[in-house]
């Protein structure tokens, strides 16, 4: 059981002196370029409030709504 632990630190502590020598990898700038597309919703402008029980009611902003 010795001999196994005795092991297990030396491979930790040589892969870990590995890691320090080889060179670290560069990171590679993406090519792909995202682009978000905002388009105006249909319908009539809209509004929601967030009720302390959790609820959520969305409506439009002409009939606003409460929690109540």
């Amino acid at each position: 059981m010795q001999n196994l632990i005795l092991l297990l630190i030396t491979a930790g502590s040589s892969s870990l002196c590995a890691c320090t020598i080889q060179p670290q990898a560069e990171p590679v700038p993406s090519r792909h370029v995202s682009t978000i597309v905002i388009r105006q919703p249909r319908g009539e402008p809209g509004d929601f409030i967030i009720c302390n029980d959790g609820r959520v009611l969305v409506f439009p902003v002409a009939h606003p709504k409460t929690c109540s």
